[in-house]
């Protein structure tokens, strides 16, 4: 999901972090395969590398969503930071997938020395935190939250960001639990009720501060692990020290409409259930739409705890 905002919407981007994600769109790379066999075998763990992302082909189809309109321009990525992480041990989403990811971004003008892209840490299918009471660096288990030493929280915001100072120790303010419904305006989102924000008391008192998204993963909301991901993964705390909000928008699983058991982003085109030609990855798209107008709000004139409706 983290591919899909921040290409739809580049325009008001600096960077991404991707972990363990595939390139944006990949899930239309081979057209003979319906969007959700791609999903789950090409974006995935594809058997060679010729059945995995078909770049050459998604970066082609990217270019030409720009040149209409239904995302930004290609030129606002170029001077932008990004982080790509793989786990070695990975076999949920292979680096043979997360290759073509950084693939991606360099054909469409990210310059090599922008990205870091790491695959060298022995890591199961997870976000990487400096915990030892989360699960063990090697192993893909839920709540897919891996103990490998670093916090790559940190990591990722330094990459984007640069010249951070390290986490606090206190954090001046709560979360925020929100009413994210009311920036939902379509049905089949998967989107939770309550969405999350952490809103420095400087940012509250009116200082200017970048937003940064969080998307958890697949079975990683908070609807299926409680605040394990928005409160305790480090970002709160780097966001303290270095006046940032961050805004940690949420889906829950659904096993009617839509159908999405695993609590999973929309990749495949869940969100618009029967249209042939699903929509989940332009600045159009249902749930991108919803994060947008959450992003928007928080950048309003108002102080960000006012801006959200809390719960």
């Amino acid at each position: 999901m983290t591919s899909q905002l921040y290409v739809a919407f580049s325009d008001i981007m600096v960077g991404a972090g991707i972990v363990a994600g595939g390139p944006y769109l990949c899930a239309k790379s081979w057209s003979d395969n319906t969007l959700m066999e791609n999903a789950t075998t090409t974006c995935m763990d594809p058997l060679t590398p010729s059945v995995g992302p078909n770049t050459p082909s998604l970066v082609r189809q990217t270019s030409s969503l720009a040149s209409s309109g239904k995302i930004g321009t290609l030129d606002n990525l170029k001077n932008d930071r990004i982080y790509i992480f793989s786990g070695q041990n990975d076999d949920t989403v292979t680096t043979t997938v997360v290759d073509q990811t950084y693939k991606f971004f360099t054909s469409v003008g990210v310059p090599e020395s922008s990205i870091k892209y790491d695959k060298s840490v022995d890591a199961g299918h997870a976000l990487i935190t400096n915990s030892n009471t989360d699960t063990s660096c090697s192993l893909t288990k839920a709540p897919y939250i891996n103990d490998c030493n670093f916090e790559q929280s940190a990591v990722i915001l330094n990459q984007i960001y640069s010249d951070l100072k390290p986490a606090a120790d206190q954090l001046s303010s709560p979360i925020i639990a929100f009413d994210q419904s009311e920036f939902i305006d379509s049905d089949n989102t998967s989107m939770s009720d309550t969405a999350y924000a952490y809103v420095p008391a400087a940012c509250q008192n009116g200082k200017s501060c970048p937003i940064h998204v969080v998307f958890h993963g697949c079975k990683q909301g908070a609807a299926v692990i409680g605040d394990k991901y928005y409160a305790q993964t480090g970002y709160n705390q780097m966001a303290e020290a270095n006046d940032f909000i961050m805004l940690y928008p949420q889906v829950q699983p659904s096993n009617a409409s839509p159908l999405n058991p695993e609590g999973c982003w929309d990749f495949w085109g869940y969100s618009s259930p029967g249209d042939p030609n699903p929509d989940y990855f332009t600045s159009n798209a249902p749930q991108l739409r919803a994060v947008h107008k959450m992003i928007s709000r928080l950048a309003g004139p108002r102080s960000a705890s006012a801006s959200l409706t809390k719960e």
